[in-house]
Protein backbone atom coordinates (compact mmCIF):
# COMPACT_ATOMS: atom_id res chain seq x y z
CA UNK A 1 0.00 0.00 0.00
CA UNK A 2 1.41 3.42 -0.93
CA UNK A 3 2.11 6.02 1.73
CA UNK A 4 -0.56 8.23 0.18
CA UNK A 5 -3.27 5.61 0.56
CA UNK A 6 -2.09 4.92 4.12
CA UNK A 7 -2.18 8.65 4.85
CA UNK A 8 -5.66 8.87 3.32
CA UNK A 9 -6.95 6.09 5.61
CA UNK A 10 -5.54 7.78 8.71
CA UNK A 11 -6.95 11.13 7.60
CA UNK A 12 -10.39 9.61 7.05
CA UNK A 13 -10.32 8.06 10.53
CA UNK A 14 -9.20 11.34 12.10
CA UNK A 15 -11.82 13.30 10.15
CA UNK A 16 -14.62 11.04 11.37
CA UNK A 17 -13.26 11.09 14.93
CA UNK A 18 -12.96 14.90 14.87
CA UNK A 19 -16.59 15.23 13.71
CA UNK A 20 -17.69 13.22 16.73
CA UNK A 21 -15.44 14.92 19.29
CA UNK A 22 -13.58 18.24 19.18
CA UNK A 23 -14.63 19.45 15.74
CA UNK A 24 -13.05 19.30 12.32
CA UNK A 25 -11.68 22.86 12.33
CA UNK A 26 -10.14 22.58 15.81
CA UNK A 27 -8.36 19.34 14.97
CA UNK A 28 -7.22 20.77 11.64
CA UNK A 29 -5.68 23.70 13.51
CA UNK A 30 -3.85 21.31 15.82
CA UNK A 31 -2.59 19.24 12.91
CA UNK A 32 -1.43 22.36 11.04
CA UNK A 33 0.49 23.48 14.13
CA UNK A 34 2.15 20.08 14.53
CA UNK A 35 3.10 19.88 10.86
CA UNK A 36 4.40 23.46 11.07
CA UNK A 37 6.57 22.53 14.05
CA UNK A 38 8.03 19.63 12.11
CA UNK A 39 8.84 21.96 9.19
CA UNK A 40 10.30 24.71 11.40
CA UNK A 41 12.35 22.40 13.60
CA UNK A 42 14.17 19.89 11.39
CA UNK A 43 15.61 18.21 14.49
CA UNK A 44 12.05 17.36 15.59
CA UNK A 45 11.30 15.73 12.24
CA UNK A 46 14.57 13.77 12.45
CA UNK A 47 13.75 12.73 16.02
CA UNK A 48 10.28 11.54 14.99
CA UNK A 49 11.60 9.59 12.01
CA UNK A 50 14.62 8.09 13.76
CA UNK A 51 14.53 4.32 14.18
CA UNK A 52 17.09 4.69 16.98
CA UNK A 53 14.56 6.47 19.22
CA UNK A 54 12.00 4.17 20.78
CA UNK A 55 8.29 4.84 20.66
CA UNK A 56 8.31 5.23 24.44
CA UNK A 57 11.00 7.93 24.23
CA UNK A 58 9.04 9.75 21.55
CA UNK A 59 5.87 9.49 23.66
CA UNK A 60 7.65 11.06 26.66
CA UNK A 61 8.85 14.00 24.56
CA UNK A 62 5.43 14.53 23.00
CA UNK A 63 3.73 14.21 26.40
CA UNK A 64 5.92 16.96 27.87
CA UNK A 65 5.81 19.33 24.89
CA UNK A 66 2.51 18.83 23.07
CA UNK A 67 -0.03 17.17 25.36
CA UNK A 68 -1.60 20.31 26.87
CA UNK A 69 -1.51 22.31 23.64
CA UNK A 70 -3.79 20.21 21.45
CA UNK A 71 -7.35 18.92 21.65
CA UNK A 72 -7.84 15.55 23.27
CA UNK A 73 -8.83 13.91 19.97
CA UNK A 74 -5.64 15.21 18.33
CA UNK A 75 -3.59 13.89 21.24
CA UNK A 76 -5.20 10.44 21.03
CA UNK A 77 -4.58 10.38 17.29
CA UNK A 78 -0.94 11.37 17.77
CA UNK A 79 -0.53 8.54 20.28
CA UNK A 80 -1.95 6.14 17.69
CA UNK A 81 0.57 7.39 15.13
CA UNK A 82 3.38 6.94 17.67
CA UNK A 83 2.34 3.36 18.47
CA UNK A 84 2.10 2.48 14.79
CA UNK A 85 5.31 4.33 13.88
CA UNK A 86 3.48 6.62 11.47
CA UNK A 87 4.24 10.08 12.89
CA UNK A 88 6.43 10.84 9.89
CA UNK A 89 3.26 10.70 7.77
CA UNK A 90 1.77 13.66 9.65
CA UNK A 91 2.27 16.19 6.81
CA UNK A 92 0.67 13.81 4.27
CA UNK A 93 -2.18 13.02 6.65
CA UNK A 94 -2.75 16.75 7.13
CA UNK A 95 -2.82 17.27 3.36
CA UNK A 96 -5.46 14.56 2.95
CA UNK A 97 -7.43 15.86 5.95
CA UNK A 98 -7.37 19.40 4.55
CA UNK A 99 -8.60 18.15 1.19
CA UNK A 100 -11.53 16.38 2.90
CA UNK A 101 -12.35 19.50 4.91
CA UNK A 102 -12.30 21.71 1.82
CA UNK A 103 -14.48 19.23 -0.02
CA UNK A 104 -16.94 19.32 2.90
CA UNK A 105 -16.98 23.12 2.73
CA UNK A 106 -17.38 23.14 -1.07
CA UNK A 107 -13.97 24.70 -1.69
CA UNK A 108 -12.02 23.91 -4.84
CA UNK A 109 -8.33 24.84 -5.23
CA UNK A 110 -6.94 26.02 -8.56
CA UNK A 111 -3.43 26.92 -9.65
CA UNK A 112 -3.29 29.61 -12.32
CA UNK A 113 -0.10 30.19 -14.28
CA UNK A 114 0.26 33.39 -16.29
CA UNK A 115 3.10 35.13 -18.10
CA UNK A 116 2.68 38.25 -15.97
CA UNK A 117 1.27 38.88 -12.52
CA UNK A 118 -2.52 39.14 -12.49
CA UNK A 119 -4.26 42.30 -11.28
CA UNK A 120 -6.79 41.95 -8.46
CA UNK A 121 -9.68 42.60 -10.85
CA UNK A 122 -8.40 39.85 -13.18
CA UNK A 123 -8.07 37.44 -10.25
CA UNK A 124 -11.62 38.22 -9.13
CA UNK A 125 -13.03 37.76 -12.65
CA UNK A 126 -11.16 34.49 -13.12
CA UNK A 127 -12.31 33.26 -9.71
CA UNK A 128 -15.95 34.02 -10.50
CA UNK A 129 -15.68 32.26 -13.89
CA UNK A 130 -14.13 29.17 -12.27
CA UNK A 131 -16.80 29.19 -9.55
CA UNK A 132 -19.50 29.28 -12.23
CA UNK A 133 -17.77 26.40 -14.02
CA UNK A 134 -17.40 24.21 -10.91
CA UNK A 135 -20.36 25.28 -8.81
CA UNK A 136 -17.97 25.55 -5.84
CA UNK A 137 -16.06 28.25 -4.02
CA UNK A 138 -12.70 28.47 -5.80
CA UNK A 139 -9.46 29.59 -4.18
CA UNK A 140 -6.76 30.36 -6.70
CA UNK A 141 -3.02 30.27 -6.25
CA UNK A 142 -1.33 32.34 -8.94
CA UNK A 143 2.14 31.78 -10.34
CA UNK A 144 4.12 33.62 -12.97
CA UNK A 145 5.91 31.73 -15.75
CA UNK A 146 7.09 33.96 -18.58
CA UNK A 147 7.76 30.94 -20.79
CA UNK A 148 4.02 30.58 -21.53
CA UNK A 149 4.35 33.89 -23.44
CA UNK A 150 0.76 34.99 -22.69
CA UNK A 151 -2.66 33.71 -21.74
CA UNK A 152 -3.29 31.35 -18.83
CA UNK A 153 -2.85 27.74 -17.78
CA UNK A 154 -5.33 26.63 -15.11
CA UNK A 155 -4.89 23.47 -13.05
CA UNK A 156 -8.24 22.60 -11.53
CA UNK A 157 -9.44 19.35 -9.99
CA UNK A 158 -6.86 17.21 -11.78
CA UNK A 159 -7.54 18.86 -15.15
CA UNK A 160 -5.52 21.34 -17.16
CA UNK A 161 -7.13 24.21 -19.05
CA UNK A 162 -4.35 25.47 -21.29
CA UNK A 163 -5.04 28.82 -22.90
CA UNK A 164 -1.40 29.82 -23.19
CA UNK A 165 0.01 31.42 -26.30
CA UNK A 166 2.96 29.01 -26.17
CA UNK A 167 0.63 26.00 -26.53
CA UNK A 168 -1.33 27.74 -29.29
CA UNK A 169 1.88 28.41 -31.19
CA UNK A 170 3.05 24.81 -30.73
CA UNK A 171 -0.28 23.51 -32.08
CA UNK A 172 -0.07 25.87 -35.07
CA UNK A 173 3.50 24.75 -35.74
CA UNK A 174 2.45 21.08 -35.66
CA UNK A 175 -0.41 21.75 -38.11
CA UNK A 176 1.86 23.66 -40.46
CA UNK A 177 4.49 20.91 -40.40
CA UNK A 178 1.82 18.25 -41.03
CA UNK A 179 0.40 20.11 -44.03
CA UNK A 180 1.84 18.79 -47.32
CA UNK A 181 3.56 21.35 -49.48
CA UNK A 182 2.18 21.49 -53.02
Amino acid sequence: MSSRSVSRKYAEALFQFAQETDGIDAVRGDMESLAGLMRQIPALASFVESPDVTGAEKAVVFESTIRGRVKNSTWLFLQLLLRRKRVALLPEILSEYTQMDEERKGIQKAVVVSAVSLENSERELLTSKLEALTGKTVQIDTRVDQSIVGGLVVYLNGKVIDGSIRTGLEELRSKLLATPVT
